[in-house]
């Protein structure tokens, strides 16, 4: 097989030559693939996490409880490291829209826990225990506390990560759906060294049953949430941070963990997801 010799046209060189648009519409590419973040946020996360089982597995112990917390920000502390690297995040908020994607992201994430709480009494299940969420603020140190932990474990701690640095790159080959399931995925595979922490809401749990079934399948819709706030309607991390910590706290304010309020939670999720891909429809991945 043989090549022509002959120039390519001017307009075919320009788009041959231009950069990528990232999914926040910068004209930079973003440089870096997935598999050095996995690698990092798995590896710090999951490297302190196993060394406090080693440790007995205990949060009541400081030492464990320290490295519980070190391997929460995993996620975010891997995007930092390359970003250092010069790997950029793009995932910047534009504030001027903060009147969209703030309601959406403070009311898509205590939606579910909410309607779960006002749905399960009629289906046959106990009402909403709120002494639960006020003995979190007692075990806490007080409001102030348990505002900084929320906000620090969970919000702060994994959305630079995972809709900061991921999330964008997943897009430049996957649709919104694809880029929801893979990273959904990713992200409940991520949790499951907390099942083996005595003193984490996921070992109330326990791995083995259906509660933790339903909290693992839930991060699937719950990453096109965040995909919704963060990129369609412009908010950024700060968005995803927002949704992230409302809708941790409305589920220990409201105490979702019976195994039908989980799936009723669950349900809930899948139902605001299946709605988000409807109106929204999202179209091709971004390049």
């Amino acid at each position: 097989m043989t090549t022509s010799a002959r120039p390519l046209p001017v307009s075919t060189r320009s788009r041959r030559a231009s950069p990528s648009l990232s999914p926040d519409g910068s004209a930079q590419p973003l440089r870096g693939g997935l598999a050095a973040f996995w690698a990092l946020a798995f590896g710090l996360s999951w490297a302190p996490w196993g060394a406090a089982w080693l440790l007995g597995g205990d949060l009541a112990d400081p030492v464990v409880f320290a490295l519980y917390a070190l391997g929460g920000f995993g996620p975010t502390l891997a995007a930092l490291v390359l970003r250092a690297g010069g790997r950029r995040s793009p995932r910047a908020a534009r504030w001027g829209t903060a009147g969209r994607w703030l309601p959406a992201a403070v009311g898509i994430g205590a939606a579910p826990a909410v309607v779960t709480a006002l749905l399960v009494p009629g289906l046959g299940g106990a009402p909403a225990d709120l002494s639960a969420g006020a003995a979190a603020v007692v075990a806490a140190g007080g409001p102030v506390l348990f505002a900084l932990v929320s906000l620090c474990a969970g919000p702060l701690s994994e959305e630079f990560g995972w809709r900061g640095y991921a999330q964008p790159r997943l897009r430049r080959r996957r649709s919104p759906l694809a880029t929801s399931v893979v990273l959904g995925a990713v992200w409940a595979v991520w949790h499951l060294p907390l099942f083996a922490l005595t003193g984490t809401w996921q070992s109330t749990l326990g791995l083995a049953s259906v509660e933790a079934a339903l909290f693992l399948l839930a991060m699937i819709p719950l990453s096109s949430a965040c995909w919704l706030v963060s990129e369609r309607l412009h908010g950024g991390v700060p968005a995803a941070v927002a949704l992230h910590l409302v809708g941790n706290a409305a589920l220990t304010f409201l105490a979702v963990t019976s195994p039908l309020a989980m799936a009723v939670y669950v349900g809930v999720i899948v139902l605001t997801s299946v709605l988000i891909h409807l109106v929204t429809r999202p179209g091709a991945p971004r390049p």
